[in-house]
This record gives structure tokens, C-alpha cells and sequence, in this order.
């Protein structure tokens, strides 16, 4: 049986690798509760750059660098600030007994949460995926096909085809950079959260409250775990504790691998289009295998 072989260069091999991935992009919401706070993000994902390499023996594409863009991405956290009360303590006594008069009573942080705030994170987090990855060839029967001849199929675009997929062997994100901003903008926010949480209240009261709890932006700093680095803390809240990063992965090496072909073509394929009123000539190709060296993407099949 007539056989074929058809070399796609690395170089090009990059470009419809880059064009697959920079097609790709979702948006995802979740949250959690961590006793004394909550926090929930929304996120908007999608990929770019990077570059490829091809490896012999074994074959391997290897992309290395690929950037994660989070545009928008939105982190809200919540609160759950423990109760105080202060006040309530006799004024003017009664020598008989009893009070006269008593300071008013008061009670803060009786909700859940007791404040919340945003932070805008949008362009503010660089990431990069690298992984192998095998190159898998699929045959793809087009259920539209049913009922058609491949000559219909062909004009209707409903042909079954040969599909190449990116089947991770490896896959790793690294965080490449937080932005100082972050760090700045947070220490903003809390400062301008424990103005709104004590505004409203007498300086007898605040001074009340800051005997009891302390520091009350350091006791927000602690209910959230923040220790003086920033980044880690921001990076273990969305990685692992939110497990945005993972679900990138997830999500990537499931479109590489089953949803988003780097390469197809129609079976049977279209050798000569059609002319002077004749049909296309359709070849039917049948065993196909993929190759990758080190310089070149190889594709052979049987043809007839």
C-alpha cells in the first residue's frame, strides 16, 4: 500500500502550538472557609508565548514557558473578628447599693464575617507553565457524518478526521513574580478597615478595645496568617488553600490532551479540489503514526 510522509519544522511545529494555546482561555469562581476568615476569587485565564523544543528518544514536545495571564482575577476575603464588649461599668455608684448610673455597653464583631474587602489582582501575577508532552494520533468519526457519503461530508464540512493531541507527561507552574503593589495595597486596606470598624465609636471606647485586642490591623494580619512575606502568603491562599494553580494544570493539560487538537485533517483527504465540474479526488489515509526528532514534527501514513 502506498505510504506518505509529511515533516512539519520545529519552527512551524512552534507556531501551530502557539496559536493552539493562546485559542484557549476560561473563567472560574470558588471559595472556602478557613474558621477565621473566608476568601472566594474569580478569575479570568488565558496563555501566551512560550517556545518549544522537539526531543528524540524519546519523543517528546516540550513547551517551555508558557505565560499565564490572570486578567481579570479578584480575591474577597471576610473577617470573623472575635467579639468584644466594653462599657457597662457604674459611672456613679449607689452608697445604698447598686448604680446610678452605668457607660453604655458595647459590643463589636458580632457578625460573620465582621468586614470584607477586594483586592484587584489583575495583571499583578506572573506565571509560566513548561511541560512534555507526547503527540497522540486520534481517529474522530464526525457523528454528523451518519447518513452521508464522504463527497457530502467533504462539501458540508462534516468529515470524519485525524486528530494530533498534546498528552502531558509532565506539567509544572511556577510563580515568577508577585507584585510589590499587592503588599501595598493590602496594608492600605486594612488600615482603612479597622477606621470603618472603630469610626463611629467614643475614644473611650477605642481605647477599650485596643487594651483588649492589641493592635487591631496586626490582629487582622493574624487571622489571616500573614507573615511579613507577603507573596507566600497570597501564593499559598490561591494555590493551595484555593487551589487556583492546580485547576490551571488541570485544566490545560485536559484541552492539550482531549479538547483542542495542535493538528487535524479530513479521511478521507481532499488530494486534488474539484474542477470543470468534476468531484474532489478524497484519499482515504489509514495507519497513521506521529514521530517527533530534533528537528522536525513527522507524520506517516498509508494512503489508498
Amino acid at each position: 500500500m502506498p505510504h506518505v510522509n509529511l515533516a512539519v519544522s520545529e519552527a512551524a511545529f512552534g507556531k501551530l502550538v502557539e496559536k493552539l494555546t493562546e485559542n484557549i482561555s476560561f473563567s472560574k469562581t470558588d471559595g472556602g472557609d478557613f474558621g477565621p476568615f473566608t476568601a472566594s476569587y474569580s478569575a479570568g485565564v488565558r496563555f501566551e508565548g512560550g517556545s518549544i523544543d522537539l526531543k528524540d528518544s524519546p519523543d517528546e514536545v516540550v513547551i517551555n514557558e508558557l505565560d499565564v495571564i490572570y486578567d481579570p482575577l479578584s480575591l474577597t476575603i471576610g473577617i470573623d473578628i472575635p467579639e468584644v464588649c466594653v462599657g457597662g461599668f457604674c459611672i456613679i455608684p449607689n452608697p445604698f447599693g447598686g448604680c446610678i448610673l452605668r457607660a453604655p455597653r458595647i459590643c463589636l464583631f458580632e457578625g460573620d464575617p465582621d468586614a470584607s474587602f477586594t483586592l484587584d489582582l489583575g495583571g499583578l501575577i506572573e506565571s509560566e507553565i513548561s511541560g512534555g508532552f507526547n503527540v497522540a494520533a486520534r481517529y474522530f468519526n464526525n457523528p454528523d457524518h451518519a447518513g452521508l457519503n464522504d463527497h457530502e461530508a467533504h462539501v458540508q464540512d462534516k468529515a470524519n478526521e485525524w486528530q494530533f493531541y498534546l498528552e502531558p507527561r509532565w506539567l509544572d507552574l511556577d510563580i515568577i513574580d508577585i507584585s510589590d503593589t499587592v503588599g501595598n495595597v493590602l496594608d492600605s486596606i486594612i488600615d482603612a478597615l479597622v477606621d470603618d470598624l472603630l469610626g463611629g465609636l467614643p475614644g473611650w471606647a477605642k481605647d477599650a478595645i485596643r487594651f483588649v485586642l492589641g493592635g487591631l490591623a496586626d490582629l487582622i494580619r493574624g487571622l489571616l496568617d500573614i507573615a511579613d512575606d507577603v507573596d507566600e502568603w497570597l501564593s499559598d491562599l490561591l494555590g493551595v488553600s484555593l487551589g487556583l494553580f492546580d485547576f490551571v494544570l488541570t485544566f490545560i493539560a485536559d484541552r492539550l490532551a482531549n479538547k483542542n487538537p495542535v493538528f487535524k485533517f479530513e479521511d478521507p483527504y481532499p488530494m486534488l479540489p474539484p474542477s470543470n465540474g468534476l468531484i474532489p479526488v478524497l484519499i482515504p489515509i489509514r495507519n497513521v503514526a506521529p514521530d517527533v526528532t530534533d528537528v522536525e514534527f513527522v507524520m506517516t501514513a498509508d494512503v489508498g
